[in-house]
């Protein structure tokens, strides 16, 4: 198995051909200042719209599995856990798997560089993750 990409967007939409359609990648993402000065270790309000895209594709016959995994939204600096939710990954029937998240709110710790890690159980001895990262500064 092997990760293709994770983007951040404001928008996205599964086309009919199987492709899909991301407007507003997302490189960089301020707290606006009123946010800036909230409580450290609270969690902040999306307004906008915004979504974590994921492509995974499996690349030999033994890959055509099912796998386990985790979306972790990591505090920065990389090892804390600020939230996470399972993942499921069948690639039994296909050999390109997305998965697509909307984000709704994230857990707030202080400024930094903050990032989703997708450990995936069965795949290599430590797992594999790929980064999508947001800089609150």
């Amino acid at each position: 198995m092997r990760h293709d990409w994770t983007l951040l967007c404001a928008g996205v939409a599964a086309l009919p051909s199987g492709s899909i359609e991301m407007r507003n990648v997302v490189t960089v993402a301020e707290v606006a200042d009123g946010l800036r000065r909230s409580p450290i270790d609270t969690v902040l309000p999306i307004d906008t719209p915004l979504w974590l895209v994921s492509q995974w594709s499996a690349e030999f016959q033994p890959d055509r599995k099912v796998y386990s995994g985790l979306l972790q939204w990591m505090a920065p600096g990389g090892d804390h856990v600020l939230d996470q939710q399972t993942l499921e990954f069948d690639f039994r029937h296909t050999i390109v798997y997305r998965f697509i998240r909307r984000i709704r709110e994230v857990r707030f710790i202080g400024s930094g560089t903050y990032e989703f890690h997708v450990p995936v159980s069965d795949f290599a001895e430590q797992g594999e993750w790929r980064r999508a990262c947001l800089r609150v500064n």
